[in-house]
């Protein structure tokens, strides 16, 4: 039996950096040019890595807006880190580049009845996205998510097949400015995705004046594998740092390798 996102199973590069400030000035004022939603993402031939850990509720939730629920227990509450690398990441109407993604976020229970089966869904409050698509992190700040450029984050794996997909997993993420971001580290063994499914990833931020982003990332078939082993390291300031005093995850509860040939990311804004 797979392993379930659900509670009960829980026993200088200024050419690129210029492009981002503009849609700076978006964050307080639309939803984007001309206040539209911002343009659908897809993704292309994609590996990625997803662990979730125990972290301290008190520490989580003061990290978190009051209106959402965090997923939690008497162990405490859930971060999600998770990083992908894609043959082709296409932002509307610009041409296809291949591209990478790293997040970390906290595990709630869905704020609009969507993604609601643990096996095959899962909601969470974003504490950081970090690309190095420029066009995927204009997009998204227009959007009012902090997402932050990247342009090294270094993503290494084999690749998720049958001839040689176990090995070494190591991603390193250091954004360009050390204020836009914790740098932090996987690093592991993982193993062959095997097991197939659907899945919806909902990705939520919250903005000032009731404003609300939902990231929404569809994956029609995804494989897993559930017995990876990889480790999580993160500098010692930021708010990463205060859910986990010791900087660092030995090994995440729940590990998810995945492999996927195509997933449509649909950002919607709301007030």
């Amino acid at each position: 039996m797979r392993p379930s996102f659900a509670l009960s199973c829980f026993q200088p590069r200024t050419a690129a950096l210029a492009l981002l400030w503009c849609p700076l000035l978006a964050l307080a004022s639309g939803d984007g040019p001309g206040g539209s939603q911002p343009p659908t993402v897809q993704f292309t031939q994609c590996t990625e890595f997803v662990g979730v850990a125990v972290v301290d509720a008190a520490a989580a939730r003061a990290l978190v807006p009051a209106r959402y629920t965090l997923v939690a227990d008497a162990a405490g509450a859930r971060l999600v880190v998770r990083a992908a690398d894609c043959a082709a990441v296409r932002v509307g109407a610009r041409p296809a580049r291949p591209g990478r993604v790293a997040q970390v976020g906290l595990i709630i229970v869905s704020p609009d009845g969507t993604g609601t089966d643990p096996n095959t869904a899962i909601n969470n409050y974003t504490l950081g996205y970090v690309s190095n698509s420029p066009a995927l992190v204009q997009a998204l700040r227009g959007a009012g998510v902090p997402a932050v450029l990247d342009e090294g984050l270094a993503y290494t794996a084999p690749a998720p097949t049958a001839a040689g997909g176990s090995g070494d997993l190591f991603v390193a993420v250091a954004p360009e400015h050390p204020a836009a971001g914790p740098r932090w580290f996987l690093h592991g063994t993982v193993n062959v995705p095997g097991f197939d499914t659907s899945f919806l990833a909902n990705w939520w931020v919250a903005g000032p004046g009731g404003r609300e982003t939902k990231m929404a990332t569809t994956l029609p078939l995804i494989s897993f594998d559930f017995g990876s082993q990889v480790s999580f390291t993160t500098q010692r300031q930021g708010a990463l740092a205060t859910l986990l005093p010791g900087h660092r995850i030995e090994n995440f509860v729940l590990s998810f390798r995945g492999a996927f040939p195509a997933a449509t990311m649909v950002t919607t804004v709301t007030r």
